[in-house]
């Protein structure tokens, strides 16, 4: 790369703006994150336009100093971390700045973080701090919102760090301190910094939990003996509640079965009382089936009696009907005898007996005519 390339030039900007499209609005202030990490940069510069900026990426460059950063003030995250910066500076208008990544430098004290006060992280480790003693770690102290701190791996001897450092950090629950000598000088290392700093929740490679905070500060009040004891004790209450989970446990089981069983007896007696009420309500349904039923079965003797009636009314009808018919005839019968009657009477006839049948059949015996 040439010299002009490894420099953050207006032009630069512009051309990474409109060719990582997805990433950035073109507009300069209108991004709230630039990636600018492992191009080669020797300085930062010409930043002004990024007024919105919250997150800056420039690890893995040449960079010599911290500048160009101060028309960044809304920023909260600033990643530096594998340079060659030998100084902390030029930060006092940063003033939200939250975590800052200074790590795999070359710097020999934390100081310049006075305005920093929101800071929370700070992550300096593989550095040359401690190199002056623990005066290369005062800036420390106006940190008072810092609760993660990373100074592994620097050049750090004084075991008094723990008194005049770790302690005075109101917040300080996350440290990072292996791979320095002091760690080596301090006996009973972890047990020491876990009882003495209380509000520490994870040390170097693992979390402190309550338990090993407990055996700790048995440790240190009566040593090896009172851990011990303390942990005998540990145990046994976790026995004591692992039994009365297990108790618990199996009351629940109990009510849930007892409930079940309630639900059972109850669903039963539900059942049995629908079947109570369904032979209750059966009864009436049977007696007005046979009601029915005998309506119907008189009903039908009812209309065969009409119907024999109007037989036995069509076969009178009939008969009635044939009896006159045959009345009519033995009229005319009778008309033509009464014909011949007179006729006989004027031929001075004898005597002539006539069967008359009426409307019903009976037949009548006239008296000798003269």
């Amino acid at each position: 790369m040439q010299q002009e390339e490894r420099r953050i030039t207006k032009d630069y900007l512009k051309k990474l703006l409109r060719k990582e499209f997805k990433l950035y609005y073109t507009t300069p202030e209108l991004n709230d994150c630039l990636y600018l990490h492992y191009k080669g940069f020797d300085k930062i510069e010409n930043l002004e336009e990024f007024t919105g900026l919250k997150v800056i990426y420039l690890e893995g460059n040449g960079l010599n100093n911290i500048e160009g950063l101060d028309c960044l003030t809304s920023l909260k995250c600033l990643y530096l971390q594998e340079n060659i910066i030998r100084k902390i500076e030029n930060l006092h208008m940063l003033t939200e700045l939250i975590n800052l990544n200074l790590s795999d430098n070359m710097i020999t004290k934390i100081e310049g973080l006075e305005q920093c006060q929101k800071l929370q992280t700070l992550q300096i480790k593989r550095n040359r701090i401690g190199l002056n003693g623990l005066s290369d770690l005062e800036g420390l102290l106006c940190l008072t919102n810092l609760s993660v701190l990373d100074v592994s791996d620097n050049k750090i001897d004084d075991p008094n760090i723990l008194d005049e450092i770790f302690l005075k950090m109101p917040q300080l629950s996350v440290l990072y301190f292996q791979n320095n000598t002091a760690g080596k000088q301090i006996q009973h290392y972890r047990k020491t910094l876990i009882s003495r700093i209380k509000t520490l929740k994870y040390l170097d490679d693992r979390p402190v939990f309550d338990d090993e905070r407990r055996f700790a500060e048995a440790f240190a009040k009566g040593g090896l003996d009172l851990e011990r004891e303390e942990r005998q004790k540990y145990k046994k209450e976790q026995e004591e509640e692992h039994m009365r989970q297990h108790q618990n446990f199996k009351d629940m089981i109990r009510k849930y079965r007892e409930e079940q069983q309630q639900q059972q007896e109850q669903q039963q007696q539900q059942e049995q009382q629908q079947v109570d009420n369904g032979s209750d309500n059966e009864e009436p349904s049977h007696l007005s089936t046979y009601n029915t039923q005998s309506n119907a079965s008189d009903a039908r003797s009812s209309a065969q009696q009409s119907a024999q009636h109007s037989d036995k009314q069509s076969d009178n009808q009939s008969d009635n009907n044939s009896r006159i018919a045959d009345g009519h005839s033995e009229h005319r019968s009778l008309d033509g005898d009464q014909k011949s009657i007179d006729g006989a009477s004027e031929h001075g006839s004898e005597q002539v007996e006539i069967n008359v049948i009426g409307n019903f059949g009976q037949p009548t015996q006239l008296d000798e005519i003269d």
